[in-house]
C-alpha cells in the first residue's frame, strides 16, 4: 500500500482550509501535514517539512495566491502545486495554471475527480510519494487522572520493541510534564528548544532535542521549567511534527486535558485519538462531552478509538452499558493494576518493558496493535514467521 503524500494547505479562507484539510484527508491518500493563512509562512514551511505537494487556496487574495504559486514552482521545482477555491471564474483557472499549477480543483470537489487528480500527482511525483509517512496518535481525555500519560508511554514503548521501526512520544503537557520519571532519562533538551530554534530548525537539528529511551526510541521533553511554557505555540508542534513525520514511523502524544490551541493543534494532526475514560460516572460524563466536540470539530468517527482505563469487570459499569451511555463503541478496556504502575513509575521503566506479571503487559502491547496499522504489525512477523506477541514475549521458532 502506497505511503500517503504529505501536502501543505494554504489559504485566507479559514472555513475553506478546514474543508480542504476534510475532502483531502478522506482520501486516505493524503496526509496534511501543515496549514497556513500567511503566505510568507508557508513559504518558510515548506523550506522546513519539505512536503511533497502544496493546495493553494485563491479565494481571498488572488494575486497573491497565483505569486506564492510561481514562488513554489521556481525555489521548489518538484512540488506538485494544485490550486483549489469555490465559484472561480474561468479566468482564474487560467491564470493559476500559467503560474505553474499542475492542476485546479474547484470546492467541493467531486469524489472522482479528487482521486483522477491525486493518481495523476501520484504518477508526476512518480516513485518518490512512497518516502515515509509517519503517523501520528494522540493519548487524550478530558479528566485528570485518567492514566493517559501511563497509556501514551506503555502503547510507544511497545510499539518501539515490537515493530523495530524508530518512535518518538512527545510530552504536551507544558507546565509539568512528567515522561523523564516513567523513562528514568533526565532530559537536555525540550519543545522550548524547538520554538528557540524555530527558524533553521530540520530534522537533523529536532533529532539532537530528543532525548534517547532505548534503540530506536525517544521522546521529545516538556519544557523543563514552567514558565517556559509560554514560548510554546502551536505553530512550533506543526512544525515538529511535519518533520517527525519524514523519519519516525511512530509518533505519540500525550496531551493536557484542557482543550487549549496546544492540544487542539495536536488534535487536528492526528490520524487517531485514543480518548481515554474511566468507567465513574463523572469521568463517562466529561467522556461524552468530549465526544461531542469532537464532532462539532468535524472528526470523522473512525479517526476517535474509546479506550476504558483500569477497569475491574463485575464491580463498575459494564462496557456494553458504557457503550449505551457515550454512543460509540468501546476500542479496549485495560485492568486496574496500580501496584504494577506505580512500581513502573518508580523503577522509572514502562511497565510494556519490565518483568512485570501485570496482565497490562499483555494488555498494552495488544493496544499497540490497534494503534499499529495493518503493513505495520505483518511487516513486523520478520523472516521466522514469528507474530506481534510471540516476537515481543520470545515465543516463536529462533
Amino acid at each position: 500500500m502506497l505511503v500517503p503524500m504529505s501536502v501543505i494547505v494554504v489559504g485566507k479562507d479559514t472555513q475553506l482550509r478546514m474543508e480542504t484539510r476534510a475532502h483531502l484527508a478522506a482520501t486516505g491518500r493524503v496526509h496534511v501535514i501543515a496549514e497556513s493563512a500567511d503566505y510568507q509562512r508557508a513559504t518558510e514551511l515548506i523550506g522546513h517539512l519539505r512536503p511533497q505537494g502544496a493546495v493553494i487556496i485563491v479565494n481571498g487574495e488572488e494575486d497573491a495566491a497565483l505569486e506564492l504559486v510561481r514562488r513554489i514552482g521556481r525555489e521548489h521545482p518538484q512540488m506538485a502545486i494544485v490550486c483549489t477555491g469555490k465559484e472561480c471564474a474561468s479566468e482564474t483557472i487560467v491564470r493559476a495554471y500559467r503560474a505553474g499549477a499542475h492542476e485546479f480543483l474547484m470546492q467541493p470537489p467531486d469524489p472522482q475527480e479528487l482521486r483522477e487528480v491525486l493518481e495523476r500527482l501520484e504518477a508526476l511525483l512518480g516513485e518518490g510519494h512512497v518516502s515515509r509517512t509517519g503517523r501520528v496518535v494522540v493519548v487524550y481525555s478530558g479528566r485528570g487522572g485518567s492514566g493517559t500519560t501511563t497509556i501514551a508511554v506503555n502503547v510507544a514503548a511497545a510499539l518501539a520493541r515490537h515493530t523495530r521501526q524508530e518512535t518518538v512520544l512527545v510530552d504536551l503537557n507544558l507546565q509539568y510534564g512528567c515522561l523523564p520519571v516513567f523513562f528514568g532519562v533526565e532530559p537536555t533538551y525540550s519543545l522550548t528548544d524547538v520554538a528557540h530554534n524555530e527558524s533553521r530548525l530540520d530534522i537533523q537539528l529536532l533529532r539532537s532535542f530528543l532525548t534517547k529511551v532505548s534503540d530506536g526510541f525517544f521522546y521529545l521533553a516538556a519544557p523543563l521549567k514552567p514558565e517556559e511554557a509560554d514560548d510554546i505555540f502551536p505553530a512550533h508542534l506543526e512544525l515538529a511534527l511535519g518533520l517527525l513525520r519524514t523519519q519516525f514511523a511512530h509518533i505519540l502524544l500525550d496531551t493536557s486535558h484542557v482543550l487549549d490551541p496546544m492540544t487542539i493543534a495536536a488534535l487536528d494532526h492526528a490520524d487517531l485519538i485514543l480518548l481515554v475514560t474511566l468507567g465513574d460516572l463523572a469521568s463517562l460524563y466529561t467522556t461524552k462531552r468530549a465526544l461531542e466536540t469532537f464532532r462539532r470539530m468535524g472528526y470523522e468517527a473512525e479517526k476517535v478509538r474509546l479506550i476504558v482505563n483500569r477497569h475491574v469487570k463485575n464491580k463498575e459499569v459494564p462496557v456494553e452499558k458504557i457503550e449505551d451511555v457515550l454512543g460509540q463503541k468501546v476500542a479496549f478496556a485495560l485492568a486496574e493494576d496500580a501496584r504494577a504502575a506505580l512500581e513502573a513509575i518508580n523503577m522509572g521503566r514502562p511497565i510494556v518493558l519490565s518483568e512485570a506479571k501485570s496482565p497490562l503487559v499483555r494488555q498494552f502491547v495488544e493496544l499497540a496493535k490497534l494503534v499499529a496499522p495493518v503493513d505495520v504489525a505483518s511487516a513486523s512477523r520478520g523472516e521466522t514467521g514469528r507474530g506481534f506477541l510471540s516476537a515481543l514475549f520470545g515465543g516463536g521458532k529462533r
